[in-house]
């Protein structure tokens, strides 16, 4: 839901459906009211306006997430190549290990992990 409520696109649609909504209500009460109070008490027009900027905030807020979740994911994906790495460089190192038991099994455990990563 995060990845449609907070884009670019829905809020483009959405101002543009409040843009129309706006205009047609303007254009009524220029048309319509001839000469009556257009937003009388409680101001039910300036009411919806406090709404629809309220309405805005939340995809706004979606989209920072959206956003925040996808450098996340980038920094994992970054992290775990570093970790891949590094268990190479020590497979490399303990290739001049002096106990051959340990190295073995060290070795086959990190064989073992880089096979998992892909």
């Amino acid at each position: 839901m995060t990845a449609v409520f907070g884009s670019w696109a829905f809020i483009l649609v959405q101002s543009v459906l409040i843009i129309v909504w706006l205009g047609y209500n303007g254009y009524a009460a220029i048309h319509y009211l001839h000469g009556r109070d257009f937003d009388p008490y409680p101001f039910i027009l300036l009411n919806l306006l406090f709404s629809t900027q309220a309405a805005y905030a939340a995809p706004l807020i979606l989209l920072s997430q959206n956003r925040t979740s996808e450098r996340d994911r980038v920094k994992a994906e970054h992290d775990f190549d570093v970790n891949v790495l590094a268990l190479r460089a020590m497979a490399e190192l303990l290739g001049d290990a002096p106990r051959r038991d340990v190295r073995r099994d060290l070795l086959s455990r990190i064989d073992a992990l880089l096979q998992d990563s892909g």
